[in-house]
């Protein structure tokens, strides 16, 4: 289970990277959540890396994952609301899963 979701948590922040490369690149000129998104993702993909490593305890692995994961959240949320294009079951969705990786690091 380990691997399993140390895999999920590095898709998750790759896509996440990804998505903020893709709102760097735009004409859009309000570039800083997408540089907190970025962030967000690096964090996740990192922490996920060291969890499939093994080289950190759980609970520290979770706290770097929650605090990834709120990063990515927050700058979504921050992003739909400044566009006024606020999709709120797809920001229920990427917290819901943020919560299962969380949680995932704190279990295995």
């Amino acid at each position: 289970m380990r691997i399993a979701v140390s895999v999920l948590a590095i898709l998750f922040g790759l896509l996440h990277i990804i998505a903020a490369v893709t709102q760097f690149k735009s004409k859009d000129p309000a570039r800083g959540f997408a540089i907190v998104m970025f962030c967000g993702g690096i964090c996740v993909t990192f922490e996920a890396v060291a969890h499939l490593i093994g080289s950190n305890p759980g609970w520290m692995d979770a706290l770097a994952c929650a605090t990834g994961c709120m990063l990515i959240c927050f700058s979504a949320y921050a992003n739909g609301r400044r566009s006024g294009n606020l999709h709120l079951s797809h920001h229920i969705v990427r917290g819901t899963i943020a919560a299962l990786l969380v949680a995932g690091f704190v279990i295995w």
